[in-house]
């Protein structure tokens, strides 16, 4: 376990202002050392340092994604879950002009085109970006939404999926990102819980047997932020948003090399029956409205 140093424990919250947090996971990337902080007065779950822009590039460069740039890759991965993602978006917005952001090869901008929507994906992994203009035939930009060509009030959704908590201020992100909106735009938001009951069975198991790295819900330092969904509707509030439908949804497991963790994690597959993943799911999915 890496040790938290003094710039680590003193950080604000970056949601409140307060100073006053709590040190709950501390791990170790690129050399650096990184805590999850929780702060005693919004509950706001943050990593401390804050990663730098230059820190969220480098994180995602490279080797990321490589296992989706391979044909029927993305489908294997995503497919049903996008599938339920376009359904959410046209609930509420039958067709428009969309852009998603970190849309990774682009399978989800391919589906909303297929539906008859004007969809284009941002993608800031260069190799991904391209694999999925070739293969897919959309349009995905490589730079970030601020220097893509959106206009005030020019879209009519965006789509966030497991990319918000990797912003440095999610909220002033979506802010600023709902300035592009109409009025009464959507967006659709989406990324883990990070006191689901999966989370904190596996957070339990890794301090019962003093192994940090079985927590494997905690993504510090790749999720700048980690939510639950009364922080997330507080993000979403100061933004400028309201939610207008929220699910829950249990994800796959990740594949583990270990028999021992996959006898401890045996009780969370429960969660995948739907009735319990549609209440106790760890995965959380909002679609959010401009106000």
């Amino acid at each position: 376990m890496v040790t938290a140093t003094a710039n680590v424990t003193s950080e604000k919250c970056p949601m409140c202002g307060s100073a006053s947090n709590r040190t709950v996971c501390e791990r170790a990337r690129l050399g650096r050392q990184w805590a999850l902080t929780e702060c005693r007065a919004c509950r706001l779950h943050f990593t401390a340092p804050i990663p730098t822009q230059d820190d969220l590039v480098a994180f995602y460069q490279g080797d990321y994604h490589s296992d989706l740039r391979i044909e029927a890759g993305t489908e294997k991965a995503f497919d049903a879950k996008y599938q339920r993602y376009a359904d959410a978006l046209g609930r509420h917005l039958p067709l428009g002009r969309v852009v998603d952001v970190g849309c990774s090869t682009g399978l989800l901008v391919r589906k909303l085109c297929d539906r008859g929507y004007d969809a284009e994906g941002i993608e800031l992994n260069a190799d991904s970006a391209a694999w999925g203009r070739d293969n897919y035939d959309v349009i995905i930009h490589s730079k970030p939404l601020e220097a893509c060509p959106y206009g005030p009030e020019s879209l009519d959704a965006i789509l966030f999926t497991d990319v918000l908590e990797h912003t440095q201020h999610p909220r002033d992100y979506l802010r600023e990102a709902g300035r592009r909106l109409v009025p009464g735009g959507i967006a659709l938001v989406t990324f883990p819980d990070i006191w689901s009951i999966e989370s904190r069975y596996h957070y339990l198991l890794s301090k019962l047997l003093r192994r940090d790295w079985m927590w494997g819900n905690c993504h510090v330092p790749l999720h700048v932020w980690e939510f639950t969904r009364v922080t997330a509707e507080a993000c979403f509030t100061g933004a400028g948003f309201e939610v207008v439908e929220f699910r829950r949804t249990q994800p796959a497991p990740e594949p583990v090399d270990s028999l021992a963790l996959k006898v401890l994690s045996a009780p969370t597959n429960l969660l995948s029956w739907p009735l319990l993943s549609s209440w106790f799911g760890t995965q959380m999915e909002f679609v959010i409205r401009k106000v």
